[in-house]
């Protein structure tokens, strides 16, 4: 279950976490040096350790290099939806310009990722993606602790009822019928 899994990661810090996977260590300082005023800036090396630092924390957004030895990008990308902690956090590939073709486009949607950038990168460019990424998780995530807080308080009023005997199954009915809304809106944001 989502729950119990996120609850073992480490929470977002003030600054959200962003994650920086890239075999260039050239490139990793300059993409940190972009984002770190507004994001806490964690980085990888390569793929293998990209999904090491996402089973132990939550990331609201990951860049990811194609280009890699060992995991390409790809592959990292389809590993980390994998993942129950990452399934839904935003991926933007980058990658380099003469590889801005529909193949690569294709092969880089259908492996997880939820953008693109191309090299050489726009640093505004990069600024404007992450932070409408980190806005969409962030909201996402307001909507998963209010989805646990409704679910907690439903559970409570099953709880009160059933302490006081009370059976009304036209309340019961309606409590059953708010439980189920919650559970469809956790579903769907996990």
């Amino acid at each position: 279950m989502r729950r119990s899994i996120l609850s073992s990661l480490s929470p977002q810090p003030s600054k959200p976490r962003v994650l920086v996977v890239d075999d260039s260590a050239a490139n990793r300082l300059a993409l940190e040096a972009v984002l770190d005023r507004e994001y806490a800036v964690s980085t990888a090396e390569s793929g293998t350790q990209a999904l090491e630092l996402c089973r132990k924390e939550e990331f609201a957004v990951i860049v990811l290099d194609v280009r890699m030895p060992g995991l390409n990008g790809f592959e990292t990308a389809q590993a980390l939806r994998k993942l129950e902690a990452t399934r839904s956090t935003p991926i933007i590939i980058f990658t380099t310009a003469y590889e801005q073709t529909v193949e690569q486009v294709t092969r880089g949607f259908a492996a997880g990722a939820t953008d693109f950038l191309f090299s050489p990168v726009e640093p505004e460019i990069l600024k404007l993606k992450v932070a409408t990424y980190v806005r969409i998780y962030l909201q996402h995530e307001a909507l998963r602790l209010k989805v646990q807080e409704l679910t907690a308080a439903l559970a409570d009023l099953h709880a009160e009822l059933a302490r006081h005997g009370l059976t009304l199954p036209g309340l019961k009915s309606k409590l059953d019928k708010v439980e189920k809304t919650a559970s469809d809106i956790d579903r769907q944001t996990q």
